[in-house]
């Protein structure tokens, strides 16, 4: 491992190969400051949201930040939405037309470019992991065909190194969202809205124990779906969005 570095108020640690870069952080979480960043060329065990393995091949953005304290609850499932809002700036600002796709997928042209997954936990001591992941040059394969295919940022514009996009990303972060006392989608949650993968269409949402369609209509400001059922408008904090076929609109 390389001596860390520091961009702005992060520390950033550089590692070749891990098996996962939240598993790095989590290993760490007493001997870590909050703002701890470790990114790496590769990732063997990387995985995703629901135990799903992600693909890290060499030629992506692989890496996870810690907060400690953990941000409040109420807050805490909406830094995976801003980081998504992020990203989708950072895409959007070279012409690409990335979607947020709830709760925390980066998509172009209905290909999945980016995912995130967020963890939390109070022992030894509250604390906050963000993973992400970003294809620059090279889809990985998705065998579960029930889910969006692959993209890389390569496939729609010029991609940036990934010490560069870590860069972009770590500062655009900083300067958008300035006190971890309040939601970070307060202030953007118009932009959010208006970024929303389906919004205005209907969608399926299977949860751990019941499934649901409706049509979205936004995002809340407590970062939860709301759609439009059958039964009316309903919330959800969690489950897996995916599109409804055309024909079955």
């Amino acid at each position: 491992m390389a001596e860390p570095y520091r961009l702005n108020r992060w520390l950033v640690y550089t590692e070749d190969s891990v098996p996962s870069t939240q598993i790095w952080l989590r290993e760490r979480i007493t001997k870590l400051s909050s703002r701890a960043v470790v990114i790496a060329r590769v990732q063997t065990s990387g995985r995703g949201r629901m135990g799903k393995h992600w693909e890290s091949p060499p030629g992506g953005l692989y890496f996870s930040f810690l907060l400690k304290p953990s941000p409040p609850a109420a807050h805490a499932s909406c830094v995976s939405l801003f980081a998504a809002l992020v990203l989708t700036q950072l895409l959007r600002k070279q012409g690409i037309q990335a979607l947020v796709k709830w709760p925390n997928d980066v998509i172009v042209d209905g290909k999945k470019i980016a995912g995130l997954i967020a963890e939390a936990g109070s022992f030894p001591e509250s604390w906050f992991v963000l993973g992400i992941g970003v294809n620059l040059t090279e889809p990985p394969f998705v065998p579960d065909r029930k889910f969006l295919p692959a993209g890389a940022w390569s496939e729609f514009g010029e991609p940036p190194e990934a010490a560069e996009l870590l860069k972009q990303f770590l500062f655009k972060f900083d300067s958008s969202w300035t006190g971890e006392e309040e939601s970070p989608i307060n202030d953007v949650l118009e932009e959010l809205n208006g970024v929303l993968w389906r919004k205005g269409e209907k969608v399926y949402l299977s949860g751990a124990n019941e499934s649901f369609s409706g049509i979205v209509t936004g995002i809340d400001s407590d970062g939860s779906l709301v759609l439009l059922t059958d039964s009316g408008t309903q919330r959800f904090n969690s489950g897996e969005v995916t599109a409804v076929p055309e024909e079955r609109r």
